[in-house]
């Protein structure tokens, strides 16, 4: 006796070519949407999508943007000091300015604004080799 199995319904393994994988992918980063509502379009399941970005990042990571931002160290000028009248209450001193400085490994480097430029120079070439 031989078993015979009808399939009546669509055949669910289907084949994508890279360049439709991008196009999907594509349209999740550009659209706005979630991967979820892309993926119900295309009729693939989410689960899917995710492979195929994770396959795709993980051959050719994406490039951080790296801007050029111009920078000028420039001396901090004490504020004068004006008397308080007596009935005013006395505030919380403002707190010192913190720069944050993103090096070339993608370390983060958070420094108090009035750093020595020579301090702060020796401080991001040491995180960069580290």
């Amino acid at each position: 006796m031989v078993r015979v199995e009808i399939l009546s319904g669509r055949e669910r393994r289907r084949f994508w070519s890279d360049a439709q994988k991008l196009a999907i992918l594509d349209e999740v980063l550009s659209s706005g949407l979630g991967v979820a509502m892309v993926a119900r379009r295309h009729d693939v399941s989410p689960q899917q999508v995710y492979g195929w970005r994770r396959n795709f990042y993980r051959e050719a990571p994406p490039e951080p943007a790296m801007a050029i931002v111009p920078v000028t160290l420039v001396d901090t000028v004490e504020p004068k000091q004006c008397p308080k009248p007596a009935s005013e209450k006395p505030t919380r001193a403002a707190r010192a300015s913190r720069v944050e400085i993103r090096c070339l490994n993608g370390r983060v480097v958070i420094v108090e604004a009035g750093l020595d430029a020579a301090e702060l120079k020796t401080l991001i070439r040491s995180v960069e080799d580290a």
